[in-house]
């Protein structure tokens, strides 16, 4: 892929969420009117189209499928991680009009925080410097734990933390039911 097929499919994705921003989300409140679409950063890695997006809605890193990837049997909002210099990122898979299969990061959603483009632009910039450069001080783990986050979300337990913060092991109910014989009663 060369710059310009890169320009040429970052003012394609542009023009797509110009039109889903016109046609279904205008008016909603979760719109940040002083923000409108804009795509930057976008490139080639790993056989792949990378770019990021903006819209008054959210920002997100759009990753678009390479020959060596099978991305069509992938189920809607399925959750992958994928690598990158920076580090790991945990990507949702989509399906967009017009433009197929992608995998998207979300780094803002609302945009409400952003109170002018500039400012929107400014943090995408600063996010898209860092992505494709290993930190100085190493790649570090993502610390959420999105299984351990759903179970606590959905009131499910969880296991419990000891002292140091670290969980402790799940132990077998110690529960002892009585059997009763036929002539019992309980």
């Amino acid at each position: 892929m060369t710059a310009d097929s890169s320009s040429l499919f970052a003012t394609r994705v542009a023009s797509v969420f110009e039109r889903i921003h016109r046609e279904q989300m205008a008016g909603l409140p979760l719109l940040n009117d002083a923000l409108s679409v804009k795509t930057l950063g976008f490139q080639q890695f790993e056989g792949r189209i990378l770019g990021l997006l903006i819209t008054p809605w959210m920002m997100s890193l759009l990753l678009f499928p390479g020959a060596q990837d099978d991305w069509e049997t992938l189920a809607l909002g399925n959750k992958q991680v994928i690598a990158f210099p920076s580090g790991s990122y945990r990507f949702l898979s989509n399906r967009i009009d017009e433009l197929g299969v992608c995998q998207m990061y979300s780094l803002h959603s609302p945009m409400h925080r952003f109170g002018s483009q500039a400012m929107a632009i400014a943090e995408a910039t600063s996010f898209m410097d860092k992505l494709l450069v290993i930190p100085p001080e190493g790649i570090q783990d993502d610390p959420v734990d999105e299984e351990l986050l759903g179970k606590i979300l959905r009131g499910e337990k969880v296991p419990e933390l000891d002292k140091d913060g670290n969980f402790e092991p799940q132990r077998p109910s110690r529960l002892h039911e009585k059997t009763l014989s036929p002539t019992e009663t309980a």
